[in-house]
């Protein structure tokens, strides 16, 4: 039976907290020892801490999405930041407003920016990232100062003003008699680069400031009344599997996230542990089955108050295949067993080793066997009906989220074809992080040279080559532009700043018709890019 909540007088509300790339084992409530972090700790207080919570895809649009809409990634096909969730998509946001709920949201990304679509059921949704302002598109993305800097690009509020504006609109927004609230806020501060001392510094600071938002949920009686919930979009892996960030593996260090609910006054008791494995995708449906609405029927989610919990829990992630050509990688997790597929599987038992350290696939083929055709009858069943449309998205998102180094690079219509395992190419990998490292600092020919040993060991990576052009235009090396870029738009000819630069060099170069000829295609990709519209008009005096 559910164990949901029924109020007379009014329904509860909703407090959704995102807490972007934090892992559950960095909070002192999940074991962690170095730092403590006492206010998130505190939303499980007459709450419920979960302890085996996956992510589905650790990258922020896609995570969100298989939140907001308890969808696979693989079937809303949301499985990079670079493609638009389509209209009409049911979320939870939507479902909530259909039952009376005025529903808020509160960005602290661009990421989650309003144009990627999961602004759908939100009566407001506080984005303030405007890309024109600052996307690649100006100019400010490619040239002089910070130009090339991936992060040189206001991408983010901190999460004080985040948690501000949430604030002051619960504030406007008193419960009125049968009605209630959801509130998204989505905090960004532990994502690269830090502005404070590292990663725990950015976690001490998102707990301090949440704490304050706590006290102020208290003394208004939001948090009383509401069901409030803390959780993550995906983890971070700190050195892990050589992995610093996230997106590129699917090992525990990025996709085991913290779930932790707080549940009202007057809810039915529920255990202050809860050890199931579940997912994200599980979120919307259980916060559906608490309020006791019930789920719509494109919720593939269970809700994790039910005996027995989901079945198996899914993640992947597509980013060394779409940025690079090299083999997704897909995961099935049942109880404590956990399969990869990759060309080189990988299972694990993660009860007795929960840092992924010791490969079971040779010592137990028949389990992995089961689980690897248990992923397999999952994707099967589960189909998209249509294709992704990565078109949807306008050409300034793609230039922005491609600067940032999370656009998808190539088709996945040859994912079934032989590819290299991302852990056999990590070290190339690790080379393009350090370029884009070494672009950070504004050390060209340094980057130059990591960027060519990045191409003379995979010539077809065309993420390094555009990239290596774009140093060569700031160095003013025009001719090795040219060369790089021919190439690159010959393999992503849609590819905004490959089209521009190119223009930009072969006008330094002295080749106007050439220049003319990429800087409209730039400007038919981008039609709002001014920076792109003036380099056009001044070679067409």
């Amino acid at each position: 039976m559910s164990a949901g909540l029924c109020l007379a007088a009014e329904p509860a509300s909703v407090i959704l907290i995102s807490i972007d790339t934090l892992r559950a084992d960095h909070l002192s409530a999940y074991g962690y020892r170095r730092i403590r972090t006492p206010n998130i700790d505190s939303f499980a207080q007459q709450g419920t801490l979960f302890s085996n919570l996956e992510s589905q895809v650790p990258l922020t649009l896609p995570s969100h999405t298989s939140l907001f809409t308890s969808t696979y990634p693989f079937q809303s096909q949301i499985e990079e930041n670079a493609e638009r969730v389509p209209p009409g998509v049911v979320t939870l946001a939507s479902v909530l407003r259909s039952h009376g709920y005025k529903t808020a949201a509160f960005i602290g990304s661009v990421f989650l920016e309003s144009e990627m679509g999961l602004d759908q059921g939100f009566d407001l949704y506080d984005s303030p990232f405007h890309f024109e302002a600052f996307s690649p598109i100006s100019g400010s993305m490619f040239f002089g100062g910070a130009g090339r800097n991936r992060y040189g690009v206001r991408d983010r509020r901190d999460g004080a003003l985040v948690l501000g504006a949430a604030r002051r609109w619960l504030a406007a927004n008193t419960i009125q008699q049968g009605a209630g609230v959801f509130v998204f806020a989505h905090l960004f501060d532990l994502h690269k680069p830090y502005i404070r001392a590292g990663y725990d510094g950015e976690l001490a600071y998102t707990d301090r400031i949440l704490g304050a938002f706590k006290q102020a949920l208290i003394q208004s009686g939001w948090w009383q009344r509401s069901l409030a919930i803390v959780l993550s979009d995906h983890g971070e892996s700190l050195g892990e599997h050589g992995e610093d960030s996230h997106g590129y593996f699917v090992y525990e260090s990025t996709l085991r996230v913290p779930l932790i609910i707080h549940w009202p006054d007057g809810a039915p008791g529920r255990p202050a542990r809860d050890d199931q494995p579940g997912g994200l995708m599980d979120v919307a449906p259980t916060v559906l089955d608490f309020l006791h609405i019930a789920a719509p029927p494109s919720f593939e989610g269970r809700s994790l108050l039910n005996a027995g919990g989901p079945p198996g829990v899914y993640s992947e992630s597509l980013y060394a295949h779409d940025g690079f050509g090299w083999a997704p990688l897909r995961s099935l997790r049942d109880g404590a067993y956990k399969y990869i597929d990759a060309p080189r599987p990988e299972l694990y038992n993660l009860a007795a080793d929960p840092r992924e350290q010791t490969n079971l696939y040779g010592k137990d083929p028949a389990r992995a066997r089961t689980l690897s055709g248990e992923l397999r009858k999952l994707l099967a069943s589960h189909a998209p009906k249509q294709p992704a449309s990565p078109a949807n998205i306008s050409p300034a998102t793609r230039a922005l989220l491609s600067s940032l180094g999370y656009l998808s690079g190539r088709s996945r219509a040859a994912a079934g074809a032989a590819m290299p395992d991302p852990k056999d190419r990590l070290p190339e990998y690790r080379l393009y992080e350090r370029a884009q490292a070494l672009l950070y600092d504004r050390r060209l020919e340094d980057a130059a040279a990591t960027f060519r040993q990045i191409l003379a060991r995979d010539p077809r990576n065309t993420l390094a080559r555009r990239d290596l052009g774009g140093t060569y235009v700031e160095q003013h090396l025009y001719g090795k532009a040219r060369e790089c870029f021919e190439r690159v738009v010959t393999a992503a000819p849609d590819d905004y700043m490959a089209q521009f630069e190119l223009g930009i060099a072969d006008k330094k170069l002295g080749l106007t018709h050439d220049a003319l000829e990429h800087l409209q295609a730039a400007c038919k990709l981008a039609p709002g890019a001014e920076q792109c519209r003036k380099e056009m008009e001044g070679l067409e005096k």
